[in-house]
């Protein structure tokens, strides 16, 4: 019977209904916002963290121990919000939980609120100056601007490069962006090598 609530589990994974409450906790507090049930789920299971009924069954747990609530969302449906209690406890017992996982949980929590944004518009402008070209994209989202970033280029002819490299894969620019920012250079390189054409 333990071995149908292991599945899916990758080694390394959380097994333990602590350290799965843990980082449940911790994923909300990193993320600052409330996250549709369903996605949280998908955190752990997709990326091989945790078994879906044991998140499950932490997850019900932390609702009725007042660590996290769930409220009804009119775009989301059910999201899960961190509490004062499951924020103190998730800064209380981080550093019992894996680097591994806990990297891996927010970065795919955070993956999925990048990848959610459906109906994205992105713009480009040039504008000739002095000593060359300021190039301006962006990338706009419902209700927000993700990215707004203006260069300075030498040349038309490598705006008008840039400017395709952008408008092909925006969101590309976007996470490049948002890792050297953050310093989080773990797929960096592999950004890098897409902008490379490698």
């Amino acid at each position: 019977m333990g071995d149908i609530f292991r599945a899916g589990v990758e080694p390394g994974g959380l097994t333990m209904d602590y350290e799965i409450k843990v980082t449940i906790c911790y994923i909300l507090r990193e993320i600052e916002r409330p996250m549709p049930v369903s996605a949280l789920m998908e955190v752990f299971v997709g990326q091989g963290i945790g078994n879906y009924f044991e998140v499950a069954s932490a997850a019900a747990g932390l609702v009725k121990s007042g660590h996290i609530e769930i409220h009804q969302e009119e775009h989301e449906g059910e999201c899960y919000y961190i509490t004062d209690i499951g924020a103190n406890a998730a800064e209380t017992f981080e550093k019992d939980l894996p680097l591994s996982v806990r990297d891996k949980a927010v970065e795919a929590a955070i993956q999925y609120f990048i990848n959610r944004q459906t109906s994205i518009r992105n713009s480009s402008h040039t504008e000739k100056v002095a000593d060359g070209y300021l190039l301006t994209l962006s990338v706009k989202a419902t209700g927000s601007n993700l990215l707004s970033i203006t260069i300075l280029l030498p040349d038309s002819k490598t705006c008008k490069r840039v400017q395709h490299r952008f408008m092909r894969d925006p969101i590309t620019v976007y996470k490049g962006v948002v890792a050297l920012l953050t310093g989080n250079y773990t797929n960096v390189d592999e950004l890098l090598g897409e902008v490379k054409g490698e």
